[in-house]
């Protein structure tokens, strides 16, 4: 079908009305303050196989359009994003409970997010040619083309970088999207919704379906083509097994508890500053925040103390009132998660040094924590956190240093603090994890250019970097004349002139030696 901007003639909020179905609505409300935001209706299974129907038919057209073209239109993208940037970080603000200045940081990582795809991808997509040595009269090129219809389901923590990065990439790449923003984003996506409108994307191209579990699990049962999912390993593995099914391609990334491994010789008061932003982001609603440090006992006391005093100096007012730099909790569910881990930890023998509760006040704000005689066996060390908490450990060695960052459940990534470079090189590629940083932490994670993923239960795939544009499309090989030989050597009939010319290639290809190789000649 061809790309239009115009609706379907017969819209959704018209069949519902036949169909006598009311429906239901999200109501968006400030972790901050309480405050109600606006609200959305929730996508019907009508309006479900409605989009997913009109992204299908859409598909061929955008794919056929060229990179090129498609290319303009994302930078119509990236234009309606830099006129937007008050209203965006407004409901960075509003709906999630952000710090200003930290959606602001989210915010520019989304505008180098779409001028680097801009930059790179017409390079990265392109058809390549592979010389296959044994065929030298044959062109073998690998090229690369879209999936089809991608679906995005999208998280809370970071809903603009999260939800902007699949979704320029798999519109690049020639794909149509389903766009399911979390429930607790749903104004923010009905931002990048308008965004993508500003840009004259075809409607048929982009669609956004609001709702909760029920709409992500109706989603997937349509069979999009390629999924890509952000959110928690508990959900993750249920869209795992769904897509497993229907054999989906998935691209999961499921959070993390990450390490942060102090050495000896480290310098204590740049490592505390560095560790405690990196845990405290956000208010910790990170998936890479720093939520374990692993410090070598000789400098165990000196950073435990200069950590206290850098949370003290900035996030904390000392009154039990949240600090101006301080991000809210932004849903509920996990305000009560960060309480539980605390109180379990406390309860079983941990200590806080500072925080360690809710603070006082209407909005879902915690006290900015750091617990030590913290052991491995609690929930704190070992399950996702998600919150401004900072759980310590003591080694007395980097072996065992390794060996606890290691031990756990989740890869994402790690950081080694060390005026040591070479030494922190070679420790760091004894960490399985996605990214390893030395005297930094969470920067990587909003860089556009260094592919983004962890292994073991943080999920697999790659976003950002030339493999998340690369993982938006499947890979077709082509195989052609380049010239014609006077004779095929693999075809019927085979006879000795053939086996002769087959041996005096191995010779010639694969002997170790140079006698081995003059055997050809024979």
């Amino acid at each position: 079908m061809p790309l239009s901007q115009t609706a379907p003639a017969a819209s959704a909020d018209a069949a519902r009305s036949r169909l006598h179905i009311t429906p239901q609505t999200i109501l968006s409300r400030s972790p901050r303050t309480g405050a109600i935001i606006g609200e959305v209706e929730v996508a019907t299974p009508l309006q479900i196989r409605e989009a997913v129907g009109l992204a299908r038919l859409a598909q061929p057209a955008w794919e056929g359009i060229g990179l090129r073209r498609r290319l303009t239109f994302l930078r119509s993208l990236r234009d309606a994003l830099y006129r937007g940037q008050n209203r965006i970080l407004d409901m960075l603000v509003a709906e999630q409970g952000k710090v200003r200045q930290e959606a602001t940081l989210e915010y520019l990582a989304c505008l180098e997010l779409v001028d680097y795809t801009l930059r790179t991808a017409p390079r990265v997509l392109r058809q390549r040619d592979v010389r296959v040595r044994l065929l030298p009269h044959r062109r073998f090129t690998i090229e690369r083309y879209p999936y089809g219809v991608v679906l995005v389901i999208a998280p809370w923590n970071y809903p603009l970088w999260l939800s902007l990065d699949p979704i320029v990439t798999g519109l690049a790449a020639g794909n149509t999207i389903l766009y399911k923003p979390s429930e607790y984003a749903s104004q923010l996506g009905e931002i990048v919704a308008s965004l993508v409108a500003e840009a004259d994307i075809p409607r048929e191209v982009f669609h956004i379906l609001h709702g909760y579990g029920d709409v992500g699990q109706a989603l997937i049962a349509a069979h999009p083509d390629y999924i890509v999912f952000t959110g928690s390993a508990a959900t993750g593995r249920k869209v795992a097994h769904a897509a497993a099914e229907q054999v989906i391609p998935v691209t999961l990334e499921l959070g993390g508890k990450d390490a942060a491994i102090v050495l000896a010789d480290a310098d204590v008061e740049e490592v505390a500053e560095g560790i405690v932003w990196s845990g405290m982001f956000n208010a910790g609603q990170t998936c890479a925040s720093v939520e374990r440090v692993i410090v070598l006992r000789p400098v165990a006391e000196r950073l435990i103390a200069a950590m206290k005093q850098a949370v003290m100096r900035y996030i904390s007012n000392g009154d039990g009132t949240p600090s101006p730099m301080l991000a809210a909790l932004t849903t509920p569910q996990q305000m009560e998660i960060v309480q539980q881990q605390v109180q379990e930890a406390l309860a079983t023998g941990a200590r806080a040094i500072i925080g360690g509760r809710r603070l006082d006040g209407d909005g879902r704000f915690y006290a900015p924590t750091i617990l030590v005689d913290v052991t491995p066996e609690m929930r704190i060390w070992q399950e996702e956190t998600f919150g401004p908490v900072v759980a310590v450990m003591v080694a007395d060695t980097e072996e065992e240093a390794i060996h606890l960052a290691n031990a756990s459940d989740y890869g994402l990534t790690a950081s080694l603090w060390t005026r040591d470079p070479r030494r922190a090189e070679h420790l760091a590629r004894q960490l399985k994890v996605g990214s390893v940083s030395i005297n930094e932490h969470l920067l990587i994670s909003g860089v556009p250019e260094m592919p983004w993923g962890g292994v073991k239960g943080s999920g697999y795939g790659r976003t950002h970097g030339e493999q998340g544009l690369q993982e938006m499309t499947c890979i077709r090989t082509l195989n052609s004349d380049r010239w014609a030989l006077p004779l095929e050597p693999f075809r019927y009939p085979y006879t000795a002139f053939k086996r002769s010319l087959a041996r005096r290639a191995t010779h010639f290809l694969y002997g170790p030696t140079l006698i081995d190789r003059l055997r050809s000649l024979r």
